[in-house]
């Protein structure tokens, strides 16, 4: 599944929480892809948005833990084939 999907079905679970996630997320990804953001904003950026309580608090289902951590680290790499 690319990134993209993963962020849209993030997005499609209709957690006002994790639709915020999914759209910052996004966000910061295509700031990075346009080189608005440095690699070490984006990683800094992106540990930022996983440490948030109001995640932690939503994500409080496994199976959606699950698809926080996948798209997290999904975007972790888009760094490293840049």
């Amino acid at each position: 599944m690319s990134v993209e999907q993963q962020l849209e079905a993030l997005f499609n679970t209709g957690n006002p929480d994790l639709q915020e996630l999914a759209t910052r997320a996004n966000d910061l990804k295509n700031a990075f892809l346009k080189q608005e953001l440095s690699k070490g904003e984006y990683f800094e950026m992106l540990q930022d948005l996983a440490r948030e309580k109001n995640i932690n608090e939503s994500a409080h289902d496994l199976e959606v833990k699950a698809q926080v951590n996948a798209v997290l680290n999904a975007l972790v790499a888009v760094a490293g084939a840049v």
